[in-house]
């Protein structure tokens, strides 16, 4: 007689899998979206636009790569990471000290910078998911991560020059050859490509073999480990792609503003704002990271600049939207669309 209660093997593989998307949604959604991303592309080229709101523009998607980024593991995964600043420092620091120490070109940094975000993703993950480490217990691991990042970061001062920070040389003749450009026109484009690029991985990602496991084990772990599926493996694998993805917005970041310190690049407030991005737009979206960017980029210069006399109150700001979030809206916005056939393949559910 078989032993029903010894898991099987491996898990047969579907002979196709239909995971729904935009392409799935009809030529409406499909025209939206070329709409959408027409109008964004267009946005710099209006007369007369000022400097103000095209750096509003560059934030919105660096902000979007990165909820997006962390939605692979944490939407997908159920990882909740509240520690993705340290792969933000990881990609900014490795590819400065690159360019500014060996005069490697930052697209070379940005490369190396995702190895090593990748690999320390691996190296803080194999133990936590050996060991059966998940939920809270997981994400106060990651902020621990956090901590001691900013506290190496702001200690190491013969490479890291500390606290003072690493201001980035601006080439006599920009290239993009070492990522830099004479406007923020041009950084525009640059920010909505590398936009572009995460968001169709994490599109792929979650319509792959591997991502409807990912689902499963974020679903019931013990279930999928009954099914076949090696849980930790692909934990570890989806923590290490999300790692990779924020430490390439981290390399993007360090050339846009020349300047990188432990504080700006490693600090609690940074991972924050990124999982508040990602849970405001709807984690479990790849489009979840560009809706709350969407929203939260402006609102938090809006209160920065109207509370520039009360510092605080706009990073108090993003605690209150936190609490009423798991309160009112734990799914976030898209999250609203998830009973919605037709809106639910737009948004990848």
């Amino acid at each position: 007689m078989t032993d029903i209660s010894a898991p099987p093997t491996a898990l047969a593989r579907p002979a196709r899998l239909r995971g729904r998307g935009i392409a799935d949604a009809g030529p409406v959604a499909g025209g939206l979206a070329a709409l959408l991303l027409a109008a964004a592309a267009a946005l710099p080229l209006l007369p007369g636009i000022s400097f103000y709101y095209l750096q509003i523009g560059i934030l919105v998607f660096w902000f979007a790569m990165l909820g997006t980024s962390w939605s692979v593991a944490g939407g997908y995964g159920g990882m909740h990471s509240i520690g993705n600043a340290t792969f933000v420092g990881l990609g900014a620091y490795t590819s400065t000290l690159l360019y500014v120490d060996f005069h490697l070109t930052p697209w070379l940094g940005m490369a190396a910078g995702m190895v090593v975000a990748a690999l320390t993703a691996l190296l803080i993950g194999y133990p936590c998911f050996r060991f059966g480490i998940r939920g809270d217990y997981f994400a106060l691991v990651t902020v621990a991560l956090g901590q001691v990042a900013y506290e190496v970061a702001n200690g190491a001062t013969a490479i890291t020059k500390g606290s003072q920070g690493v201001p980035v040389p601006y080439a006599a003749t920009p290239s993009a050859l070492d990522f830099q450009f004479g406007n923020r026109t041009q950084f525009y484009y640059v920010a909505m490509a590398i936009w572009l690029v995460t968001v169709i991985v994490a599109y792929r990602v979650r319509r792959s073999h591997f991502g409807f496991q990912l689902l499963a084990v974020r679903d019931d772990e013990i279930a999928a480990a009954r099914g076949g599926i090696n849980a930790p493996r692909r934990k570890l694998a989806a923590l290490a792609l999300s790692a990779a993805l924020t430490a390439s917005a981290g390399t993007f970041y360090a050339q846009f503003i020349l300047f990188i310190d432990p504080a700006s690049v490693f600090g609690i407030t940074l991972s924050v704002q990124i999982v508040l991005m990602a849970v405001l737009g709807g984690m479990n979206s790849y489009l979840g990271g560009i809706v709350g960017a969407l929203i939260l980029v402006p609102a938090s210069q809006y209160l920065s600049t109207t509370f520039a006399a009360h510092p605080g109150v706009d990073l108090a700001s993003y605690g209150v939207v936190l609490v009423l979030l798991t309160i009112y809206l734990p799914y976030g916005l898209l999250g609203l669309l998830r009973h919605a056939p037709r809106w639910r393949s737009v948004i990848g559910w």
